[in-house]
């Protein structure tokens, strides 16, 4: 694992990115990893601000309801998670930074594809089982390779064809469970060692003061437009990520 950057890179970073989440409701781990990763490797880029993910999943799980009921909804999702997070952890804990970063572009970009077309061919009910052992392992590779694993996600729901209230309930459960088995696997590869642990929670600050004044900022400005503005930058960050990765 390469160097920190400067704390002063490292608050500013999370500053931004709670302002995005606050703002546009999603891009925290995505804005995190986008700006880190000029400094320092993907992996150290991502246990620092481990803690601040897990935190800001949490309270959207605290703030949709329902959760109890969604919960055996979603739980083969969730199992494959559970199992193919910290597998897929083990096995790819040697990986080249120019990999990763290959990979954390390649899932950036069809993140923001998957936003701009809204594609997703739909899935019946009585499909539903396998489609959640299908994503719900997708997810898992995903977020053990790259720490990220909404794009899965987005498919599944888009076609399951959830009403917006639903989706918000689902997200902010996979969301959740998914950060529990990529954090214990942080901890037991070394990723997330004891010092960095307790920098992780000092970044708790930065992060919060950016989701409260994004979140006061959203009621004033149009979300729609923000997302767009957010789903530019995050396809400017894949795809130098994917220079890096290419041409180093």
């Amino acid at each position: 694992m390469e160097a920190l950057p400067a704390l002063w890179i490292l608050a500013a970073t999370l500053l931004v990115a709670g302002f995005v989440k606050g703002t546009a409701g999603v891009g925290l781990p995505m804005m995190t990893l986008g700006i880190l990763t000029f400094f320092t490797d993907p992996r150290t880029a991502f246990a620092v601000t481990l803690i601040p993910i897990f935190v800001a999943n949490t309270l959207q799980l605290y703030r949709v309801g329902g959760v109890r009921d969604a919960i055996p909804r979603y739980l083969p999702y969730i199992l494959c998670m559970f199992v193919m997070v910290p597998l897929t952890l083990a096995l790819t804990a040697n990986t080249s930074e120019r990999v990763l970063l290959g990979v954390l572009g390649a899932v950036i970009l069809l993140y923001v594809i998957l936003n701009a077309t809204k594609w997703a061919p739909e899935i019946p009910d009585g499909w539903d089982p396998a489609a959640q052992v299908l994503f719900g392992t997708s997810s898992g590779i995903l977020g053990g390779l790259a720490g990220i694993w909404l794009p899965p996600m987005l498919i599944y729901l888009g076609a399951r064809r959830v009403d917006k209230e639903e989706f918000v309930r689902a997200t902010g459960v996979l969301l959740f469970t998914g950060s529990i088995p990529l954090f214990f696997g942080y901890i037991r590869e070394g990723f997330l060692t004891g010092p960095l642990a307790l920098l992780s929670v000092g970044l708790l600050i930065p992060t919060t003061v950016g989701l409260l004044v994004g979140e006061r900022i959203r009621r004033r400005l149009s979300e729609d437009t923000f997302r767009q503005l957010i789903m530019v930058l995050f396809a400017l960050i894949a795809l130098n990520m994917l220079r890096r990765a290419a041409f180093g």
